[in-house]
């Protein structure tokens, strides 16, 4: 039997058994395989298909899956760039057919919400497992119900778009969390309150982190050690940084923002901002227009691993400022490197807050806030340094092996051959 796995995070496939995607997730599809054992023969991921421009454009950050070394295969779905006309009128039809194929040998199918209304992948994995009576593993890996009123609220939408997605996505992404947890065996939701609200108190309904650092990427007690004399040195600047997309809704104008208020305070605030993006152009221009060309950086992504941690290595905290809910990776990819994180208080942060003890939250949206928070540990390098250490401890109880086999060992008691089912089906 398989393990069949659905997500949005686009692929490209280079061969029959071979296929490229981001990184971080090409490694948490190997850790993957690794934690379901021997008893499924291999992983079917079922995703969409990167566009050759986008391969070429983004292959240097990519990590390679091949069959015969990893053990997982990759089924295509529509490529990204497809529209919703095209997808109904040419793609459909065959998509659920290779759906319902790689279903049918499934001993379990891991899925999530279909929150792409016009090409609904998800929702068609999630109905045809149904329909084959096959066990289901449904995530949630982010609160969306403050979405709409937060991206009206900072002016990422207008009113129309408000109203579109109040009236119409928000409702339908909601009836699939309610149904999920009446519907399918075993419900993940990467949020206390959602757990608390949607599952009512069901023994298979659980909260989760999804993480990507392993055992190795955290700091030893030596390495601790010797950075906790490093955040301690005083009268050095506090240097602040972000990885991953520069996008609208990570909030970066804010963080900028902050570093400004910061440094009018007589504050030596640095940030260097790693990745790239749509609003990379739009950031620049602000870091000019402020003056602050000598307290921003800006630097390429690098891959994940010691590339990314060398660049750590000499930063004190890491900044997060979304504009609406977000669950990023990057989080405990700090910790474990011994970077607190400050952050807007949204819900992932504040139990992440209350969790760890190595995030110090600010009002969302204010860079004010921001700006205090970095004031904060500035000028006591003690709690610099306390947090540092809650936050490798915490990450190294957080790691992406403990998850896996944490749900793997929830996944297992639900999980059922296909032959089950089919006996079922023929009675």
């Amino acid at each position: 039997m398989d393990y069949v796995i659905a997500v949005q995070a686009p692929a490209y496939p280079l061969s029959d058994t071979c296929f490229a995607t981001e990184s971080a997730f090409a490694q948490h599809l190997r850790e993957l395989r690794h934690s379901v054992g021997e008893d499924f023969e291999k992983v079917v991921l079922i995703a969409p298909a990167l566009t050759e421009a986008e391969y070429a454009a983004r292959r240097d950050h990519l990590g390679v899956v091949d069959f015969a070394r990893d053990g997982v295969v990759f089924v295509p779905a529509h490529r990204t760039d497809t529209s919703a006309r095209r997808f109904w009128l040419r793609e459909a039809s065959g998509l659920w057919r290779r759906i319902r194929d790689a279903v049918r040998t499934a001993g379990i199918v891991h899925s999530g919400v279909a929150d792409d209304v016009w090409r609904p992948l998800m929702a068609m994995v999630n109905f045809a497992a149904w329909l084959s009576g096959r066990p289901v593993m449904f995530l949630v890996d982010i609160d969306f119900r403050e979405h709409a009123r937060r991206y009206r609220q900072v002016g990422l939408w207008n009113f129309r778009q408000y109203l579109v997605n109040r009236l119409i996505y928000d409702p339908l992404v909601y009836l699939q969390v309610w149904l999920a947890p009446r519907m399918f065996q075993l419900v993940l939701l990467k949020s206390a309150s959602m757990v608390r609200d949607f599952g009512l108190r069901r023994a298979h309904v659980r909260n989760f982190y999804d993480t990507a650092h392993g055992a190795d990427d955290v700091l030893s007690p030596a390495e601790l050690a010797e950075r906790n004399v490093m955040l301690r040195e005083p009268d050095q600047p506090l240097e602040a940084v972000f990885f991953g997309r520069f996008v609208a809704y990570k909030g970066l104008d804010r963080a900028i923002e902050a570093v400004r208020l910061a440094r009018a305070q007589g504050l030596d605030v640095r940030l260097t901002l790693i990745g790239e993006g749509e609003c990379e152009a739009s950031l620049r221009q602000q870091v000019a227009a402020s003056g602050l060309q000598e307290a921003v950086r800006f630097l390429p992504p690098v891959p994940y691993g010691d590339p990314l941690f060398e660049q750590l290595r000499t930063k004190h905290v890491c900044v997060a400022a979304p504009l609406v809910e977000d669950t990023p990776r990057a989080a405990f990819d700090a910790m474990a490197r011994g970077l607190p994180v400050v952050a807007f208080d949204i819900s992932y942060f504040a139990d992440l807050a209350q969790a760890s003890g190595a995030v110090l939250l600010a009002p969302w949206p204010d860079p004010g806030g921001l700006a205090e928070g970095f004031r904060q540990l500035l000028s006591d390098r003690t709690r610099l340094s306390s947090m540092a250490s809650a936050g490798v401890e915490f990450a190294l109880s957080n790691t992406q092996a403990i998850w896996l086999e944490r749900r793997a060992r929830w996944m297992k008691g639900i999980v059922r051959p296909p032959e089950s089912a089919l006996a079922l089906e023929g009675r």
